[in-house]
């Protein structure tokens, strides 16, 4: 009995030791992680363990309030062929009550920096009608000529150099300021030429009472058309992206109907705009311009407006890529159109299908190492079904092999189509049809 009242007492004044050191908090701050760095993965970012949120490029995490203590912040990757996640920067840091804290990641994966945005938490009355705004520039490609100016003015207003708001270097972000909660257009220019406009926004309006900052990213030529990106980030958790209104689509036409005859192309009812000539089954065009909004297009025999093949419409908007597919065959003809996924992430490949061979509606893909056969390899795809696109798959550097094969099964009725990738790569892979209806044709789309 003796041991036992011991026991329990060493208990008792572990416990109140341990709760006599625990320090009280005297309030909260709030934080949030930005990721600048191109070419990068999704990183996680952590309070301590904790997991705050998920940032790719471009890309901010979830926005919370912590007690106002030391913390060390952490941000992984994963990288493919290890176990866990990587982790690939760390940094110490006091939440401060009342602080709004920023933490931005620029450099590269393999290297990242950490900047960190401090502010004041912003406490509105109720019967504000401003927004309290910042603008960062982490856009180093479009720095390199120098700062660029950023102006905020209502619709149709011209820039005047000496009336923008800010005149930024890259890595500088601008204090805060108050202005009226109104419609505006955002531009950029390079500094001290208003008519070298790098960014023009869409009218957008702003929401009264509240803290806004803005980073200002390199735009990613793979994935989008417009030369900046810009996000708005509310410090209470919400974000959005600008449109840029100067940044025109573009269409890839790829002609996968194997009974479609070989055609000329246009985009208007009289005939009389020919946008692309001897179109034939399994071309694939490069990047075309397209314009913003509804676009018809009609495919008509070569050299002969009498008649139309085929027609069908395609709604796009600014800022973007698109594939346009032409699919099945006659009485069941359609075109299916999508936003191909290009963006590159420095530390893996990326491989994306869509299957667009209709006398085979399901099928398996396998993507092995060079000289491998498939049979005790594992399915890529299974049951991968026409008319669909995956997301991409990621890949060490290397050689590569690809199968098609009938699903659940390992008879090849394609490939093997052996490609090399690298770091960054980004390929995209379609199957077509042959003149042999139990054959696949696995075809990679040129590089744009």
């Amino acid at each position: 009995m003796k041991r036992l009242v011991l026991v329990f007492a060493l208990l008792a004044l572990v416990s109140c030791a341990g709760e006599s050191n625990l320090p009280t908090p005297t309030g909260k701050g709030t934080i949030r992680s930005i990721n600048a760095m191109a070419g990068s993965p999704s990183v996680a970012f952590r309070l301590e363990k904790f997991l705050v949120g998920q940032a790719g490029f471009q890309d901010v995490t979830n926005s919370l309030r912590f007690d106002d203590f030391d913390y060390i912040f952490n941000w992984e990757a994963v990288y493919l062929g290890e176990l866990s996640a990587r982790n690939i920067a760390s940094h110490m840091d006091k939440i401060e009550t009342g602080m709004d804290y920023t933490f931005v990641l620029t450099g590269n994966v393999n290297a990242p920096v950490v900047n960190v945005w401090e502010s004041s938490e912003r406490e509105w009355n109720g019967d504000e009608t401003v927004i309290e705004l910042q603008f960062a520039n982490y856009a180093p490609e479009a720095s390199v000529l120098g700062p660029i100016d950023v102006y905020l003015a209502p619709d149709g207003t011209v820039p005047v150099a000496g009336e923008q708001i800010a005149t930024l270097d890259f890595g500088e972000i601008m204090p805060p300021i108050d202005v009226e909660a109104i419609e505006y257009v955002l531009t950029i220019t390079r500094a001290g030429d208003p008519m070298d406009i790098l960014f023009q926004s869409l009218p957008t309006l702003y929401i009264a009472q509240s803290a806004v900052i803005s980073p200002i990213f390199d735009g990613d030529e793979h994935q989008e058309t417009a030369y900046l990106s810009v996000l708005l980030v509310n410090k209470t958790g919400a974000t959005a992206r600008l449109v840029d209104a100067t940044a025109d689509p573009t269409i890839r036409f790829i002609q996968a109907s194997i009974d479609l005859a070989t055609s000329d192309v246009y985009d208007d009812v009289t005939l009389t705009n020919l946008i692309l000539s001897g179109h034939a089954f399994a071309d694939i065009t490069n990047d075309m311009p397209i314009a913003i909004g509804q676009t018809s297009h009609y495919y008509t025999p070569v050299g002969d407006t009498s008649a139309v093949l085929f027609e069908s419409g395609i709604a796009t908007v600014q800022n973007t890529h698109w594939n346009w597919v032409v699919l099945g065959t006659a009485g069941n003809r359609f075109a299916h159109s999508y936003l191909p996924n290009r963006r590159s992430v420095s530390i893996y490949a990326r491989l994306q299908f869509f299957h667009a061979a209709l006398n085979n509606t399901f099928v398996d893909i396998y993507v092995v190492d060079a000289d491998v056969p498939i049979d005790d390899e594992n399915t890529t795809l299974f049951d991968f079904t026409f008319s669909v696109l995956v997301p991409p798959l990621p890949y060490a550097s290397g050689s590569y092999d690809i199968y098609v094969t009938l699903p659940n099964e390992k008879t090849v009725i394609g490939g093997p189509l052996r490609i090399n990738v690298i770091d960054g790569d980004v390929v995209e892979l379609m199957l077509f049809d042959t003149v042999d209806p139990a054959v696949v044709d696995i075809r990679v789309l040129p590089t744009q």
